[in-house]
């Protein structure tokens, strides 16, 4: 039997497998029911009270980036029980989060919402302050400003995915209390940036379609008895699309808790290398 050493093991990449993994992650709300309505049903209620609030809101001419922000830090807020559940169960199994509570913040809630706020103000940073200068460039007819934003845009949105995808391992690693911060989370992502990146898209895509096409069916109603189903449909589409984070649940899971200890298990969850036969490892230069 041959056996890597340390220095050997470090240069070794092994490779995703993509299709497995996103495959496990879209069927996961279809194999777990019961557990996405006992960590579901709270944050779902409690969304739809703020879209409630917020819909009252713009009636009274409140203007839209204020609903809108509410509504981001109202999901932000509100799910993030279920984004930590969720991981629990795609990483360890249904067994994990058995006695889990149902919607509860404790120090990994909160560390979890830390790192979400973090990703939300780099959103902010790198993409809504460029269009903002973009647009007022435009409003005052300046040429040199607006090529000035939409450049900045362009490299913030560059330099946005780059990061949010070389860090994803950071809230699966709070979600099972093994964050060991920003730098092992970018180490442990090397040599897997454009499988990452695809399953990071190919999970969440089918949700935003889904959500797209729906939007598109049922176009604008005024308020009333269609307009209210519009919106619980809209919010569960939301929330479903949060399962997503199963995807990059288990690319770390394949990457790192399976590689631990010479490459033994950790946890009783469905592995993404059982998923492809035997992970592919190459060597890396």
């Amino acid at each position: 039997m041959n056996v890597q050493t340390n220095s050997q093991r470090r240069f070794t990449v092994v490779v995703l497998p993509v299709m497995p993994i996103v495959k496990e992650s879209l069927l996961l709300p279809f194999r777990c029911i019961p557990e996405l309505v006992k960590f579901g049903k709270m944050p779902f209620i409690l969304i739809l009270a703020v879209d409630v609030l917020c819909y009252g809101l713009a009636r009274q001419d409140v203007s839209r980036g204020v609903t809108d922000g509410l509504m981001a830090i109202g999901h932000f807020v509100l799910f993030t029980p279920f984004s930590v559940a969720w991981t629990k169960l795609a990483i360890r199994g249904r067994a994990s989060v058995a006695k889990h509570p149902e919607f509860a913040y404790s120090r990994t809630q909160l560390l979890y919402l830390l790192a979400s706020i973090v990703t939300l103000i780099a959103m902010v940073a790198c993409l809504a302050l460029p269009i903002m200068l973009m647009r007022y460039g435009q409003r005052n007819f300046d040429n040199q400003l607006m090529a000035l934003g939409g450049g900045l845009a362009v490299l913030g949105l560059g330099l946005l995915m780059i990061g949010f995808t070389r860090l994803a391992f950071v809230f699966p690693a709070i979600a099972i209390g093994r964050y060991a911060g920003i730098s092992a989370a970018w180490k442990q992502t090397a040599g897997n940036f454009e499988r990452l990146a695809a399953i990071l898209v190919l999970t969440y895509l089918p949700y935003v379609l889904i959500r797209q096409a729906f939007e598109w069916y049922m176009g604008y109603h005024p308020p009333g008895v269609v307009e209210v189903f519009r919106g619980i449909i809209d919010m569960l589409l939301v929330g479903l699309a949060t399962t997503a984070l199963a995807g990059p649940a288990l690319a770390y899971k394949a990457l790192v808790l399976d590689r631990a200890e010479g490459g033994e298990l950790v946890g009783p969850s469905i592995s993404a290398g059982q998923m492809s036969g035997q992970l592919p490892v190459h060597p890396q230069h």
